[in-house]
C-alpha cells in the first residue's frame, strides 16, 4: 500500500471509529492490511490535517480538521523558507538540512510527498535530516536548486 491509499484509509478509518491514539489507528491500519510505524503515521496525520477534539465524555479522538484549501506546494514553500538551514543534491538524492537542529524533518517529508511531482521517488527522514530520492541525478539537481533558491529568500533580521 503506498502512502497515498493509506491516508486514504487513515482518512476514512477517522470517519468511522472514534480513535484515541496513534496505537489504536496502527492497530486498525494493520487489520486493514496497512503496515506502518508510528513516526509515518504522525507524519500522515499532520499531512492530513487531522486533530484530536473532546466529545461529550470528554475523551479526545481524530477528526478532519476543517479546513479551507490549502495549496501544498506554497506550504511546502513556506516550510523551506522558514525551516531549512541546507540543501545539497548527491546523485539522485537530495540531503535537506532543518535550521538548529529542529525536529522538523519528518514533517518536512510528509509535505514534498504530498506535492505532485513525479521526479520524486519518495522521502527518508530522520529528526532534522531529510533525504528525498529522485528518479535521476538531473532531477535531484533540479530540485536541490529549487529549495535552495527558495532558501535563499529567507530574510534576516
Amino acid at each position: 500500500m503506498n502512502y497515498k491509499e493509506r491516508r486514504q484509509l487513515i482518512y476514512e478509518l477517522i470517519q468511522t471509529n472514534k480513535i484515541e491514539t496513534q496505537e489504536q489507528l496502527l492497530l486498525l491500519l494493520q487489520s486493514h492490511g496497512a503496515n506502518a510505524t508510528q513516526a509515518t503515521i504522525s507524519r500522515d496525520i499532520h499531512a492530513l490535517h487531522i486533530s484530536k477534539v473532546p466529545d461529550d465524555d470528554g475523551r479526545s479522538y481524530y477528526v478532519k480538521a476543517p479546513s479551507a484549501a490549502v495549496n501544498r506546494e506554497r506550504q511546502l514553500k513556506d516550510a523551506i523558507r522558514e525551516r531549512v538551514a541546507t540543501v545539497t543534491a548527491v546523485q539522485f538524492t537530495v540531503v535537506i538540512q532543518t535550521s538548529m537542529k529542529l525536529t522538523y524533518a519528518p514533517i518536512l517529508a510528509g509535505l514534498i510527498d504530498d506535492i505532485d511531482n513525479d521526479d520524486v521517488v519518495g522521502t527518508i527522514a530522520g529528526t532534522d535530516t531529510l533525504l528525498v530520492i529522485l528518479k535521476d541525478a538531473e532531477a535531484a539537481a533540479s530540485f536541490a536548486d529549487w529549495a535552495q533558491a527558495i532558501v535563499k529568500e529567507r530574510k534576516i533580521y
